[in-house]
């Protein structure tokens, strides 16, 4: 399968039991000196077209000021559907771009009828009530292509797109569901707490 040039994006987000990055660290304060490099992840991830992503940044703005939440919300160009977490080395990058070649499949369809509060993370996040088995389906042969056993391939997780991060808790709600069908899957790598997501790869689901 051919894999497209490698592409940057501009400004961040990859929980719960799910996966998610953590939240953005707050700027060093005065006096401080801030780290002098970020700290790197990877992971798969599906995203949303851009403009489906700003209506989704619109749905987000709005739920913020409704449940009066004061988390930042993450950019538009930032929201995403963690598919992996890995770690960032040299192996794990290598094995990655070879799973990603490898896979053959189907668009999948993402659609969120769900906000929720996701404890511990802070996360406030869309989910699926139905937990998009598809989108499971295509996760476990992700996994199997990373070299995962059967029985770790097919964890569960819970398929979420995080808006923001809060101390305050918000119970599970209904939206109006909101969503697209994914035409390809990407490689992303993190640079956790700089607020920056650079595109290593991405792939065609057709």
């Amino acid at each position: 399968m051919r894999t497209k040039k490698m592409t940057e994006t501009g400004p961040e987000q990859i929980g719960l039991p799910g996966f998610d990055e953590p939240p953005t660290p707050p700027p060093a304060k005065p006096g401080r000196s801030s780290p002098e490099a970020p700290h790197l992840s990877l992971f798969f991830a599906l995203r949303p077209p851009p403009e489906v992503a700003a209506r989704i940044g619109e749905l987000a703005a709005r739920l913020r000021g409704e449940h009066g939440l004061t988390g930042k919300l993450l950019a538009p160009e930032r929201l995403h559907v963690t598919l992996r977490p890995m770690v960032d080395d040299e192996a794990q990058l290598e094995s990655a771009m070879r799973a990603g070649a490898s896979l053959v499949h189907a668009g999948l369809d993402v659609s969120f009828d769900r906000a929720i509060s996701f404890p511990g993370s802070g996360a406030f996040v869309l989910r699926s009530s139905d937990n998009l088995p598809a989108l499971g389906a295509f996760r476990r042969q992700l996994n199997l292509a990373m070299g995962d056993t059967e029985a770790q391939a097919s964890r569960s997780a819970t398929p979420h797109m995080t808006l923001l991060y809060d101390k305050h808790s918000i119970a599970e709600h209904p939206i109006e569901p909101i969503g697209w069908r994914a035409g390809e899957f990407v490689l992303v790598r993190s640079h956790v707490g700089f607020g920056r997501h650079e595109t290593l790869a991405a792939w065609p689901l057709a």
